[in-house]
C-alpha cells in the first residue's frame, strides 16, 4: 500500500491526551513522532468529558508518584509548555472528602496517617465550626478531609498545550489505524489511508487499546466502565470558590467550572462495557447525583432541581480500570518495539508523568525491570484494586 504518511521514529497511535504527551516527552528525547488519530481533532474522543481534577491522595507508591510527578509539572507548567496556566483553566482550589457520619471520622484519622506515610502531606481533617466557617455549602457535613494541592485544568487545553508544544512531530488526524505489524526490526502501522513505518510504536488509544493489546496476545485484567457528568448553571459565589466536593458515603462529587458546576456520582455503573464513540446518560442520572450530594451540599442540590432541564448539559464517555488501578505503560511482552501508555481512568491527572515514563522507556533511560508500570506486572497471580481514597463509595 502506498504511505500518504510521514515515517518517524516513533508512531503514536491515539491523539488524545496522553498521546499528545507522550509525543512532546519523546520530541524532548530528540525522536520524532507520527501521531495517528483516527478523529478529525485532537482529544475528542474520552478527554474532553474527563474532570480534568489533579491529586495526589492514593493508595499506592506507584499512583503517588505519577500523581506527584505530574502535579509539578503542572504547578511549573509554564517553564514546560510556554503557556499560561490561566489559558488551561488551571485552579488550586483544593479537595474535600466530606462525611456527614461521626463514624467515619476515625476512619478520616487514619486514611491521612496513611496518605502522610506514603509521603502525602498536604491533607487535614477539619471538623464541626472550622469545616462550617471554611465551606459554608457542607449541609449536614461532620468532618471532611481537604487536600491542599487538590486542583484541576481544561483537559481539552491541555491536550492543545502538549500538541503546541512539540516540535518534531507530525499530527494526522481523519486517519485511522487498522493493523500494527512488525517489519524486520521496526513497525509499521496499517491505516486507511496507507501505512507508516517507525522503529518503535506507542498505543495510547484509551479505552480501545485492551483490544488491541489483546491482538497481540497480551490480555490484561481491566474494567472498562461508563461515566457522566452533567453541568448545572449556577451564581452562587461559595460554590464558585469551593473545593471539589465529594461525599464518601457514595461517591457522589462535584466541582465548580464558569458558570456553574459539573456534577457527578462515582458508582454511575460497574459494569464492563464495549467502548463506543459515545454513551447514552442514563434518564435517571441526574436525581441519582442531585439526591446523593444532598447531604454534603444542599443548596446545590436545590439549585440543580429547581435549573430548567433545557439548561443543564450532559456529556460522557469510558475509563479503563486496570486490575490494580495502576495504568499499562510499557513494552507489550514478546514484541520488543511495541509500547502502551494506556489504562487510564485519570488521564489528564497522569498526562504528565505518564508520557515522561512511556518515552524513557522507548528510549531505554528506564528499564521494564524498573517500571512499576510494566504489563507484566500481573504474571505472579491475582490482583486487586488499590483502594485508593480508602472509602468504599470512592475510588
Amino acid at each position: 500500500m502506498h504511505s500518504e504518511l510521514p515515517a518517524a521514529d516513533v508512531i503514536i497511535v491515539g491523539g488524545g491526551v496522553i498521546g499528545s504527551s507522550t509525543a512532546y516527552w519523546l520530541n524532548q528525547r530528540g525522536l520524532s513522532t507520527t501521531v495517528i488519530e483516527r478523529r478529525s481533532t485532537l482529544g475528542s474522543w474520552t478527554t474532553p468529558n474527563a474532570l480534568g481534577t489533579i491529586r495526589t491522595q492514593y493508595g499506592t507508591p506507584t499512583l503517588i508518584d505519577l500523581a506527584q510527578e505530574s502535579l509539578e509539572f503542572y504547578q511549573n507548567i509554564g517553564e514546560h509548555l510556554g503557556v499560561d496556566s490561566a489559558e488551561l483553566g488551571w485552579a488550586n482550589q483544593g479537595y474535600l472528602y466530606l462525611t456527614d457520619s461521626e463514624a467515619h471520622i476515625e476512619r478520616l484519622r487514619e486514611s491521612i496517617d496513611t496518605y502522610a506515610e506514603l509521603g502525602v502531606t498536604s491533607s487535614s481533617l477539619v471538623t464541626g465550626g472550622e469545616l462550617h466557617d471554611r465551606f459554608p455549602f457542607v449541609g449536614q457535613a461532620v468532618a471532611g478531609i481537604f487536600h491542599a494541592d487538590g486542583s484541576w485544568v481544561d483537559p481539552a487545553a491541555i491536550t492543545s498545550a502538549w500538541a503546541g508544544a512539540t516540535t518534531n512531530t507530525t499530527f494526522v488526524t481523519d486517519t485511522t489505524a487498522t493493523a500494527v505489524e512488525q517489519v524486520g526490526q521496526g513497525w509499521r502501522v496499517d491505516t486507511d489511508r496507507g501505512s507508516v513505518e517507525g522503529d518503535a510504536v506507542v498505543l495510547c488509544t484509551g479505552p480501545a487499546a485492551p483490544a488491541m493489546l489483546a491482538s497481540k496476545g497480551c490480555t490484561l485484567p481491566h474494567k472498562i466502565t461508563p461515566r457522566y457528568r452533567a453541568f448545572i448553571p449556577d451564581d452562587d459565589p461559595h460554590h464558585a470558590a469551593a473545593p471539589l466536593v465529594i461525599n464518601i458515603a457514595n461517591g457522589a462529587y462535584w466541582r465548580p467550572v464558569p458558570g456553574g458546576v459539573w456534577i457527578s456520582h462515582a458508582n454511575v455503573d460497574d459494569r464492563h462495557v464495549e467502548p463506543a464513540d459515545g454513551v447514552v446518560v442514563p434518564p435517571a442520572f441526574l436525581d441519582e447525583c442531585i439526591n446523593q450530594i444532598e447531604p454534603v451540599s444542599p443548596q446545590l442540590a436545590e439549585t440543580a432541581r429547581r435549573t430548567d432541564s433545557g439548561e443543564i448539559t450532559y456529556a460522557g464517555g469510558f475509563q479503563v480500570y486496570p486490575g490494580d488501578d495502576a495504568p499499562f505503560i510499557g513494552q507489550v511482552p514478546g514484541a520488543p518495539g511495541l509500547f502502551t501508555n494506556c489504562g487510564h481512568w485519570a488521564g489528564v491527572m497522569l498526562s504528565p508523568a505518564a508520557g515522561r515514563l512511556a518515552a524513557d522507556l522507548v528510549t531505554g533511560a528506564v528499564a521494564e525491570a524498573q517500571n512499576s508500570c510494566r504489563l507484566t506486572r500481573f504474571d505472579d497471580g491475582p490482583v486487586e484494586r488499590s483502594s485508593t481514597n480508602k472509602f468504599g463509595g470512592w475510588g
